[in-house]
C-alpha cells in the first residue's frame, strides 16, 4: 500500500506545474483518502483494504514522506482524509519511493536529453541538428510536448524514445533504401525493433523534417518509404501504354488490368517506354482507390494511352524509387506533370515534396479551391490549430516563387484556412 500511495502522489506531482521546482509551489499535492480515489477500499466488503490504506498512509507520514489531514468531524473523525506534499516533503518522498522501486520522471527527461545532446555532435542534416538541440533544452524544462507527448506518456513510452530518436538521425542521412528489418539490425543488432518503433519514429520525423511540417504523425504511417526503408517489394503501380523492353522480352504496359504491378528494378525500362511512346502527361495520384477510380473514369489504359496520359499511384508519401524514376521521366521527356491528392496538410507536402523533386511546375488537379469551397459543407473534418500553423506556413514558402501551379496552391490554401476544413481526395 505504502507503494500504491507514493506512486499515485508522485505521478500527480510530475504532472503539476510544481514539477522541478525547488520551492514556493502554487499548491501542496493532494492524494484524497476516499471512495473515488480508491473504490476497492470503500465498497463493502473493503475494510481490510481500507485498513491497509490508512495504516501505510500513517507509515509515510512518520517517515517524512507525507503530511495528513484528519477528518474534523463525522464519523470518520480523526481519521485520515487525505495525504498532502510539499517542498519539505518532496525530496524525502523521492528517496523513499525509489528504493521502492520508483522511476523517477527526472531521470527519464535527463536519459532523453543527454541521448538527444550526443545525437546533435553527430553528421546530420542542419534541420535534424536545430531539432535535437531544441528537444535536449525542452527537456531540461521538462517539456516533452516538442514529441507530442505529456509527461504521464513520456514515463510509459521511456523505453522507445531513446532508439526512436537515435534511427530518425540515422535516416535523416537518406542512406541507400534496404529493407526495414535490415536497416533494424544494422542499427540496433535486432532486426524487428525499427518495425516496433516506428509509429515513435516517424512521429520524430514529421516534427524535424521542415517537408512535412504539420502532417499528423497519424495520417503518416508510410513516411519512412520516403526515407528508404521498405517493408514490402518495391512497385511501380501505373496505367497506361508502352513497351518496356526486359532481358531480351517486350511487355506491353497495357496489358495489365486494370492496372501494372511493376517491380521497381524495372523503373528504367518504364522511363524509356515512356519517353518511346511520347508520353503527353503523368498523373500522379495519392490515395489507392481514387487511382483505381481514375484510371476506370479514363476508360482503362486505352483510355489513358489515347489521351496520351500515364496514371502512376504514389501511395501516400511516394518511396525513393519512385520518385527517381518519375525525376528521370521528367528530365527525359516533355510530359506536362500533374497531381492529385487530398485537401489537407499531408496532401499539399506531398505534392510540394514531388514538385522539387521533378524540377519542374506540377500542376494540381481536382483538388482546387474552388473544389473545396464546393464541398466544405458537407461532414468536414475541421483543422487543427498545428494544421493551420502548417498551412500558413506553406503559403509563405509558396509566396516566394512565381508560377500558375503556385498560385493554384496559394488559392487551395486559403481555402482550407478560409473554411477550416481538411478533405480526402475520395470525396472527390
Amino acid at each position: 500500500m505504502r507503494n500504491a500511495l507514493l506512486t499515485r502522489i508522485l505521478d500527480a506531482h510530475e504532472r503539476s506545474v510544481s514539477f522541478g521546482r525547488s520551492a514556493s509551489w502554487p499548491r501542496d499535492v493532494i492524494v484524497k483518502i476516499d471512495a473515488r480515489t480508491f473504490p476497492e477500499a470503500f465498497a463493502p466488503e473493503g475494510r481490510p483494504i481500507r485498513g491497509m490504506l490508512l495504516a501505510a498512509a500513517s507509515e509515510l507520514e512518520a517517515a517524512g514522506c507525507v503530511r495528513v489531514v484528519r477528518h474534523a468531524r463525522g464519523h470518520l473523525r480523526g481519521e485520515i482524509e487525505e495525504i498532502r506534499v510539499g517542498p519539505a516533503e518532496i525530496t524525502r518522498t523521492y528517496e523513499v519511493a525509489q528504493a521502492l522501486g520508483y522511476e523517477p520522471l527526472s531521470s527519464v527527461l535527463t536519459a532523453v536529453e543527454q541521448h538527444a545532446a550526443t545525437l546533435a555532435g553527430e553528421p546530420q542534416p542542419a534541420w535534424m541538428r536545430t531539432f535535437l538541440i531544441e528537444l535536449a533544452d525542452a527537456f531540461r524544462r521538462a517539456d516533452p510536448s516538442l514529441l507530442g507527448l505529456s509527461r504521464a506518456r513520456l514515463k510509459r513510452e521511456r523505453r522507445t524514445l531513446v532508439p526512436a530518436l537515435t534511427a530518425a538521425v540515422a535516416l535523416s542521412r537518406e542512406p541507400p533504401p534496404a529493407w526495414e528489418r535490415v536497416i533494424s539490425e544494422r542499427l540496433f543488432g535486432d532486426s524487428k525493433l525499427l518495425g516496433r518503433l516506428r509509429p515513435f519514429v516517424v512521429g520524430v520525423l514529421v516534427r524535424a523534417d521542415p517537408r512535412w511540417q504539420g502532417v499528423p504523425p497519424e495520417e503518416a504511417a508510410e513516411l519512412l518509404e520516403a526515407y528508404g526503408v521498405r517493408r514490402k517489394p518495391g512497385l511501380i503501380r501505373c496505367a497506361g501504354a508502352a513497351s518496356l523492353h526486359i532481358g531480351g522480352k517486350v511487355y506491353a504496359l497495357e496489358d495489365f488490368v486494370p492496372a501494372a504491378h511493376l517491380p521497381d528494378a524495372w523503373s528504367d525500362a518504364w522511363v524509356d517506354g515512356l519517353v518511346t511512346a511520347s508520353i503527353q502527361r503523368v498523373t500522379t495520384i495519392e490515395n489507392e482507390y481514387p487511382f483505381l477510380s481514375y484510371v476506370e473514369e479514363a476508360g482503362g489504359s486505352a483510355g489513358l494511352a489515347s489521351r496520351g496520359e500515364v496514371a502512376v499511384f504514389t501511395g501516400g508519401f511516394p518511396p525513393p524509387q519512385l520518385v527517381s524514376a518519375l525525376s528521370a521521366l521528367a528530365a527525359k521527356s516533355r510530359a506536362h506533370f500533374q497531381h492529385w491528392g487530398d485537401a489537407d496538410v499531408g496532401g499539399l507536402r506531398i505534392w510540394w515534396f514531388l514538385r522539387g523533386r521533378l524540377g519542374r511546375p506540377l500542376t494540381l488537379l481536382r483538388t482546387t479551391a474552388e473544389w473545396v469551397a464546393a464541398q466544405s459543407s458537407s461532414g468536414d473534418r475541421p483543422l487543427s490549430g498545428i494544421e493551420r500553423q502548417a498551412l500558413a506556413r506553406m503559403r509563405r514558402e509558396l509566396a516566394a516563387i512565381t508560377g500558375p501551379d503556385i498560385d493554384d496552391g496559394i488559392r487551395l490554401i486559403d481555402a482550407l484556412l478560409k473554411y477550416g476544413v481538411k478533405l480526402e481526395q475520395e470525396r472527390y
